[in-house]
């Protein structure tokens, strides 16, 4: 498929830092002018292809427009003033978002001898003056060349994250599917085909014996009873519950278990999506189970603490501490679905700590 070309205000308000050059002509220009009016043509023409067209050049052709733009650049220093070498300035965003990233030292190298060879002209045909102004704002050009490259990379590992994040997702969904089909073939197929086989039976019994197909139809009536009490079972295990609602729900279950439960903070778990609040809740019920069989506590403490990028859970009990890691790994496996870490530590009982980033994610 080929590329289109994509014209904008932006592109189109680049070019009128030609202008610059067309003044240049009538400053007192070094040499005949008419090469200084050939090559500022020539320039403009190679400028106005890297800005407008470079969607559909490819590196050769761009990097060939870029030796000329530079190669120019040095003799328009030469002909008419170094301020015109800060066209470079167009260079610190030109490299890091147009030109493909395994290509980009070529055309920084050049940019960076094009300059050397600026200040060698400015050195030599103009006052000191020129120079350390061209050495502070070339350095200001490297800087925003240096933080847009940067920009550029942290935009491109968002953008693969949040495609494994999508793969995640259907990944999750396709498990969730899965899951739900395997619970409802393993709970209600038998009670349906009792069903079946009992209200077949009643039909056949209603005129030979009403008392066997009353009690056949009664057993119809309570396994149907217990149809119902399975879908409902399965209907509320799909329903996603807050961090807050699983909480509460261990809570309970905490209390049941002659356990003092305290949770600090648990409102803070507002800020993540409602899946990673699900991943989130379930991490938790493994850590508090895990405390209920092995660890020997007789209280647990919970709080939730963020920052701006990351939220932490922590759980921390009284109890023996960590024996062995074996009944951490489902958690180590959530907390690498979110992208988060773990840390364990035995201090006066075990402490785990869960760090997941905030966002819409996952």
């Amino acid at each position: 498929m080929r590329k289109k070309l994509n014209i904008s205000l932006i592109h189109l308000s680049s070019l009128i830092y030609l202008l610059m050059l067309v003044i240049g002509l009538f400053m007192h220009p070094r040499g005949p002018m008419w090469l200084n009016i050939i090559l500022v043509i020539m320039f403009g023409l190679v400028y106005s292809l890297m800005i407008v067209c470079n969607p559909i050049l490819n590196t050769y052709v761009l990097y060939s427009c870029f030796l000329i733009y530079c190669i120019l650049t040095i003799s328009f220093v030469y002909s008419m003033t170094p301020e015109v070498s800060l066209f470079f300035f167009y260079s610190a965003f030109f490299i890091p978002f147009i030109v493909q990233e395994r290509f980009q030292k070529w055309f920084i190298l050049t940019m960076l001898l094009a300059m050397s060879g600026c200040l060698t002209v400015t050195l030599i045909f103009y006052n000191f003056s020129h120079f350390f102004t061209l050495i502070l704002f070339y350095a200001v050009i490297v800087m925003i060349l240096i933080g847009n490259k940067r920009m550029v990379k942290n935009r491109k590992l968002k953008q693969e994250l949040d495609e494994k994040n999508r793969h995640i997702n259907v990944l999750i969904a396709e498990q969730e599917r899965n899951r739900i089909g395997q619970d409802l073939h393993d709970t209600l197929g038998h009670v349906f085909a009792s069903l079946s086989l009992k209200s077949e039976l009643a039909m056949k019994l209603i005129d030979q014996d009403t008392d066997k197909a009353k009690k056949e139809m009664e057993t119809v009536n309570q396994l149907s009873k217990e149809a119902l009490h399975k879908v409902r079972n399965i209907i509320n295990d799909l329903k996603v519950q807050s961090f807050e609602e699983e909480v509460q729900g261990m809570e309970a279950l905490l209390e049941n278990a002659n356990f003092e439960f305290h949770f600090t903070h648990k409102e803070k778990a507002r800020v993540l999506s409602p899946s990673k609040q699900s991943i989130l809740a379930m991490i938790l019920r493994e850590a508090l189970n895990n405390v209920i069989k092995h660890s020997g506590a007789t209280k647990v403490c919970c709080s939730l603490e963020e920052d701006q990028e990351t939220i932490t859970l922590t759980v921390h009990d009284n109890g023996r501490g960590l024996e062995s890691n074996t009944n951490l790994y489902s958690i180590e496996q959530r907390v690498t679905r979110v992208n988060g870490a773990l840390k364990v530590t035995n201090d006066k009982g075990l402490k785990v700590q869960i760090t997941v980033p905030r966002g819409d994610q996952l």
